[in-house]
């Protein structure tokens, strides 16, 4: 089924486009994971469709990665196919809707928000990552979500075709929607914003930005664990006497220890030992049962 696949691939984007063994550590912020079966890079909404549905017509399994900003992958890598979604179109429909791929980065998004007068948009600068991962888990910052913005999303369902949904039907919540419990794929987001100075735009952008600042540098994934409800999960982990704690490459971060780094050779298995560490010890100290921001995903 993969070597009829990849056939079918090569047919559709060219056989240059489509690799083999790709590690996909090289596609992911962590830095770690082992290689895809097949993997391809998808540049615009149709590409995308089509490599869904020719994965879903040769029974293959796909995984979807926007930049692996929040994601750890196996070290055994991830059978089937991956498909790198870098479509990027970004279209404003009216001084205050914008129209985008899923693939956006949204750093990109944000500043050309901000280019064409539209606020609301500019706390997405600091976060790692594209817009359909961002719906998905509902990402934003302590005081800001995307589920505030999101007018409607078109999504590819499991079986069917394309449809529009309302936010109501995305069953959004604290760092989650439906979208994320379910292989339905994003394709394109709209997004409400509000009419806004230039000027200001630019300086909040740089606000939020110099926020990220006091943050780790390295290979991470941000935010490993979702913050408890009326705490921190930084909080508790330094607390509990975590910060500087490794496994292999694998480090909690004397800087914020909700990050965990990858301190150069760290393995996959190394993060994921990490993890398992630190959530075993604020349940024993604190009793609070600590759960990830991120997603795993490949053979575990």
């Amino acid at each position: 089924m993969i070597s009829d696949l990849k056939n079918a691939l090569a047919h559709d984007f060219g056989a240059n486009r489509i690799l083999h063994e790709e590690p996909l550590a090289k596609h992911c912020n962590w830095r770690a994971g082992g290689p895809a079966d097949l993997l391809v890079i998808v540049r615009t909404t149709d590409e995308l469709v089509k490599a869904v549905a020719r994965a879903k017509s040769h029974s293959v399994p796909f995984t979807l990665i926007g930049f692996g900003a929040n994601v750890l992958v196996s070290d055994r890598g991830i059978r089937g196919l991956v498909i790198l979604n870098r479509a990027h179109r970004i279209e404003f429909l009216s001084e205050s809707i914008v129209e985008t791929d899923s693939g956006t980065n949204l750093a990109v998004l944000a500043k050309a928000c901000a280019q064409h007068g539209v606020g609301g948009l500019e706390f997405l600068i600091g976060i790692p990552g594209t817009v359909g991962a961002a719906v998905a888990v509902n990402a934003g910052t302590r005081t800001e979500w995307i589920s505030t913005i999101v007018s409607s999303v078109k999504v590819l369902p499991r079986r069917g075709e394309l449809a529009w949904f309302e936010p109501a039907e995305l069953a959004f919540s604290y760092r989650s929607s439906r979208l994320k419990h379910t292989d339905e794929v994003v394709i394109t987001a709209r997004l409400l914003g509000k009419p806004d100075n230039l000027k200001y735009l630019v300086e909040k952008m740089a606000q939020h930005l110099q926020v990220r600042k006091n943050q780790p540098t390295g290979p991470s994934a941000g935010s490993v664990f979702k913050n408890p409800e009326g705490d921190f999960a930084g909080r508790l982990i330094e607390a509990g006497g975590l910060k500087g704690f490794k496994v292999g490459g694998a480090e909690v971060s004397n800087m914020h220890a909700n990050f965990i780094l990858n301190t150069g050779t760290a393995t996959a298995t190394d993060i994921k030992n990490v993890i398992a560490h630190v959530k075993r010890e604020v349940k024993k100290v604190f009793g609070v049962a600590l759960e990830e921001e991120i997603r795993y995903v490949g053979e575990w």
